[in-house]
């Protein structure tokens, strides 16, 4: 049996609004074991890796929101064939959403290898 493609292409954005949710949570944890090593060390080189994952977490974190709306947006008109307004960001260009989403994944897993390795190593 073959899905249409407007339903196979939603259940493909509900799967990355669960994914982008997920690493919302996990950067959060991040966030709170980067504090838990800040408040442990305080040498100049600690501080400016803390510095520098604060601000990777803030930015990642933001770009996960934006995402997260815009796959909440496309979602909701491929369920309710509605038009959406929205910004400058396409919600309902699926190859749009499918590259953006892609580089997400690219920049989370390396952001999550870094800092996994700044904490091995501190």
């Amino acid at each position: 049996m073959e899905f249409p493609t407007q339903t196979t292409d939603l259940q493909q954005i509900n799967s990355w609004k669960n994914e982008v949710d997920n690493v919302r949570q996990d950067m959060r944890d991040m966030r709170s074991r980067l504090e838990e090593m800040a408040h442990k060390k305080t040498d100049a080189e600690m501080l400016a890796h803390v510095e520098h994952f604060q601000n990777q977490f803030i930015c990642q974190l933001e770009v996960a929101d934006e995402l997260f709306h815009d796959l909440k947006q496309s979602a909701k008109k491929l369920s309710n064939n509605v038009y959406v307004i929205h910004d400058d960001r396409p919600v309902s260009d699926y190859p749009t959403l499918h590259d953006r989403m892609e580089t997400f994944q690219k920049l989370y897993r390396e952001l999550r290898h870094e800092f996994q390795q700044f904490i091995f190593n501190g």
